[in-house]
């Protein structure tokens, strides 16, 4: 489907998304001018001065007329009505582009007509895309972007199988805590933040430290690995001694 300028008589390839985003509007890319691209449609690339039809014009139906066949008719009532064999392959051709024309016309005026109602909506402040279904018509049209599938995601799954916490054996003033965590879930899911609370003998916290997957995953992982399903993984991370306070620790998944 093709609409003309009307400044400058260039003709553009339109579809159905194109003129329901615009409302039937475009502007021009040679001269800019915006034209209503509904006034001006052609199913092939337009010739140099075809104009578009308008109302009123009487449709090219593809017959021939045979005055042979007229005469006997005349003369014969029962061959009023030609055999359907006799049609011109012609007129079944402009019966199936005239099918087209008008379902192209309908699909327009659902999809601008369900855009309409989107946006305004979304003026009210009552957007529309927030309800499964409208969501998933808009998806289905080309208006919106599919959603992304959730990703799995159960820290209770995650489970602490040992740990350790010492005195850094090369380093003063730090302490070092080796850990074993493995994902007990069907299905693998991202690797957790790690908070580390010291605490004192009455089970006050001391100081924490927080640990993100890429402070204690191997250099060179990529960010958006998962946790494989009863894979164990070690750990080992470094903080800071508080001095004799703390007597011991706890371990969280976030």
């Amino acid at each position: 489907m093709y609409t003309r300028c009307t400044g400058c008589h260039t003709a553009h390839p339109v579809n159905a998304r194109l003129l329901a985003q615009g409302g039937g509007k475009f502007r021009c890319g040679k001269c800019q001018k915006v034209g209503n691209a509904l006034e001006a449609l052609f199913d092939e690339l337009p010739g140099a001065g075809e104009r578009p039809p308008t109302a009123g014009d009487l449709p090219v139906l593809g017959l021939t007329l045979d005055l042979e066949q007229a005469r006997r008719s005349r003369l014969d009532p029962d061959q009023a009505e030609p055999n359907a064999d006799t049609i011109p392959a012609a007129a079944e051709s402009a019966k199936s582009g005239g099918r087209l024309l008008r379902l192209t016309w309908i699909v327009i005026a659902i999809a601008a007509a369900l855009f309409g109602t989107v946006k305004y909506a979304e003026f009210l402040g009552k957007p529309l895309a927030t309800e499964p279904f409208i969501d998933s018509l808009l998806t289905r049209a080309g208006i919106r972007e599919p959603k992304a599938a959730p990703v799995f995601r159960d820290l209770d799954q995650i489970h602490l199988v040992s740990r350790e916490l010492k005195s850094h054996p090369f380093k003063d003033g730090r302490l070092q805590l080796t850990a074993t965590i493995v994902n007990r879930a069907q299905q693998s899911q991202p690797f957790p933040a790690l908070e580390v609370i010291l605490l004192d003998s009455g089970g006050e916290a001391v100081s924490q430290a927080r640990f993100t997957p890429s402070d204690y995953l191997a250099a060179g992982t990529r960010t958006n690995t998962l946790m494989t399903p009863q894979a164990y993984l070690p750990l080992t991370l470094e903080l800071p001694d508080p001095g004799q306070q703390a007597v011991g620790f706890e371990l969280k998944f976030h």
